[in-house]
């Protein structure tokens, strides 16, 4: 019997100590989540210090919004109804093959196949794991499908209990991108950041390491040019944020006309980092030129260069709800195969 509840008496020990742990364990991972987004300024450039915190993985929320909803005192935004975190990998022959596919529908008068709808069709077929080929091959059985027997994108799919959440996120990334363009026709309106004649080059580097103030993921895209190219507004908005940052050195962060959207371009030049007028509060039409490509940043001190070479740091955060604008519940997309869709079938601008 004293052995029983000697046995009993350590089991129940061992247990209070392991809640306790997990209690501090939360207070702490907490308390610095709190800190980092008290502390740093919202930018992009900050490169979400807060939820570099976390694990973040695909398909995942934070790690410190996870800390959050376990704490007493979580943010009780985190109950609302609306998207949480999007995974964008849509490739750029997938978005090609579907604007192609979407123009010729509406130049037919067959507006059954839709642009955002079939992205939506394929990531629900694909579970959002995209393959070129494949895909564009299933665009063009779903286009011939819709032209022979009528219905709707949806009604092609069938039941699916992720349609709508895929089109509310393909939704809030490409919602000010279709329309009049400049010469006077349908069809994308986003233009490429950079102005014609200017030389660039990218690749997909979203997530890769940066260490400068601390170890974290880039969550932008950057595009190498000269210093002095003009860049140009991506999609027309209210500047929000304008001014030196000291990891994005000269900035302008944009705010679509939906609020769904908000633009990050960053590490302008040095000196003279803006176009005349170009300052908070200001709307800007698409197009517009904006600053000058530079290699500004990380430092304290204002207009100062990185010892890196010259390049726009461009930033796309979606935003559902208005927690998710500054902190751990910020969501920032892969920008590779936009950028790609801008430059090949977007406008350009010449400045």
């Amino acid at each position: 019997m004293a052995r029983h509840l000697f046995i009993s008496y350590i089991k129940y020990t061992v247990l209070v100590h392991i809640i306790l742990m997990k209690k501090i364990f939360t207070a702490i991972v907490t308390f610095i989540c709190s800190a980092v987004s008290l502390i740093l300024p919202h930018s992009p450039a900050v490169e979400l210090a807060s939820a570099e915190l976390s694990s973040v993985k695909a398909e995942s929320v934070s790690f410190c919004a996870a800390a959050h909803d376990e704490n007493d005192d979580a943010d009780k935004t985190e109950n609302k109804d609306f998207i949480k975190w999007v995974d964008f990998k849509v490739p750029y022959e997938v978005l090609k093959a579907a604007y192609s596919l979407d123009c010729r529908a509406r130049a037919e008068g067959d507006p059954q196949f839709g642009f955002i709808d079939s992205l939506a069709y394929l990531a629900c077929k694909n579970g959002n794991s995209f393959e070129s080929k494949r895909d564009v091959k299933r665009l063009n059985e779903l286009f011939a499908a819709l032209k022979k027997n009528g219905g709707s994108v949806k009604d092609a799919l069938g039941e699916s209990k992720y349609y709508k959440y895929y089109t509310d996120c393909y939704a809030a990334v490409f919602g000010g991108s279709f329309g009049e363009r400049s010469d006077g026709s349908y069809g994308l309106t986003s233009y490429f950041p950079l102005a014609s004649g200017h030389w660039f080059s990218h690749y997909d580097d979203f997530g890769n390491a940066r260490s400068y103030g601390f170890k974290r993921r880039h969550l932008g895209h950057d595009i190498m040019g000269s210093v002095g190219a003009p860049i140009v507004a991506v999609e027309g908005g209210e500047i929000v944020e304008c001014g030196w940052n000291r990891y994005g050195g000269w900035r302008v962060g944009i705010r679509s006309a939906d609020k769904k959207r908000y633009y990050y371009y960053a590490h302008l030049r040095k000196d003279k980092p803006y176009f005349e007028g170009i300052e908070k509060g200001v709307t800007v039409a698409a197009g517009q030129p904006i600053g000058y490509l530079g290699v500004t940043g990380y430092s304290v001190k204002e207009n100062v260069n990185m010892k890196t070479k010259p390049h726009l740091h461009i930033g796309l955060q979606l935003i559902f709800d208005e927690s998710q604008v500054d902190g751990n519940g910020e969501i920032w997309i892969d920008l590779y195969s936009l950028t790609r869709f801008w430059q090949n079938c977007g406008q350009h601008a010449s400045v």
